[in-house]
């Protein structure tokens, strides 16, 4: 009796439902997506003006402190910037916080010291001409410091948020701009500065042989340690015999592309910037005798190359590697 009481409320209550159509069903509808704020990578770009500038002279780009999240996080990690403008985290910054700023008076004199002590332990001065030398040095450092401190000043209290297409516009004119101060480092005692003036006045012709003999041992040096290394891969490309290496590398090295042997490094001195080189000396060579050293396969490969490097001249250039044009070796 009880179990036909139970079955009978229960039918009742199902009797007394709505019936409920195909397009009735319940279902569970998920919760609307709450959107999410882009988040900001703010960079400080006065505070990593002097870590671009003395630091990095490739093409990487270091960003030290002042690197500020949307959330409020100031994270004093260094962190290095990729081309998509992505934030890498690589390691923390020794101080724990922003580094000491850095005069860049006091780093372009240690520049200069470099060179000067280089010139003395290629000839011996005087303590007269130490003295000039290092008048015309206090000049020139007192004229690139202004230009480079007038673009740092640009850049004070300066944020960018690297996710925004503002902040990568800035972010490249940094870029710009430190790549200037880097090339005015490299000049600072070259071209038209006081000190490449005075030198050829201030020191004796034995003096100055000994300068011209130091730096072309060193530029002959660095580049046959250039053409080994490219020849190395060229010999993997080209299937070359030790009769065909020797062809290729003695047209090479009878040339000097007037490399940069200063203290400060080239804007990136890779392997493929070295190899570039080495593809577009050779495209300056007498091409008789390098066609006649190879087969016709191999020609066809090795022209690719030339014209690679002959392509990439202008870049080549740009990148602070060469002191002077390539040609013919002097005599």
């Amino acid at each position: 009796m009880i179990r036909s009481l139970q079955a009978c409320l229960c039918a009742g209550v199902v009797a007394g439902l709505p019936a409920l159509a195909d397009d009735d069903r319940i279902v569970d509808q998920p919760e609307p997506a709450v959107s999410q704020p882009e988040q900001q990578h703010l960079i400080d770009l006065a505070a990593n003006f002097d870590a671009n500038l003395f630091e990095q002279q490739g093409n990487g780009w270091v960003l030290r402190g002042g690197v500020q999240f949307g959330n409020g996080l100031n994270v004093r990690d260094r962190v290095r910037v990729m081309a998509n403008g992505r934030l890498i985290i690589a390691g923390a910054d020794a101080s724990g916080g922003r580094p000491a700023e850095s005069p860049t008076r006091a780093s372009v004199r240690l520049l200069a010291e470099k060179r000067l002590e280089r010139i003395a332990a290629a000839c011996a001065l005087t303590e007269l001409q130490r003295r000039d030398l290092r008048l015309a040095i206090e000049s020139d450092i007192r004229r690139c410091t202004a230009e480079i401190e007038a673009l740092r000043g640009k850049y004070a209290g300066v944020r960018v948020n690297l996710n925004d297409q503002e902040g990568q516009k800035t972010w490249h004119q940094f870029q710009q701009d430190v790549q200037h101060c880097r090339r005015i480092l490299r000049n600072v005692l070259d071209g038209d500065s006081l000190f490449a003036s005075v030198l050829p006045t201030t020191l004796e012709a034995g003096q100055l042989a000994g300068i011209e003999e130091e730096t072309r041992q060193r530029r002959s040096f660095r580049w046959r340690v250039m053409v080994a290394a490219t020849l190395t891969r060229m010999d993997d490309m080209l299937g070359l015999t030790q009769v065909q290496h020797d062809v290729i590398e003695k047209a090479l090295l009878a040339r000097d592309p007037g490399l940069r042997v200063a203290e400060l490094k080239p804007e990136q001195d890779t392997t493929h910037l070295q190899q570039n080189l080495v593809y577009l000396v050779l495209s300056e060579c007498e091409p008789s005798s390098l066609r006649k050293a190879v087969s016709e396969r191999q020609w066809k490969s090795l022209a690719l190359l030339m014209n690679q490097g002959k392509s990439m001249r202008s870049w080549i250039e740009q990148q602070g590697i060469l002191d002077q044009p390539s040609g013919p070796p002097q005599r």
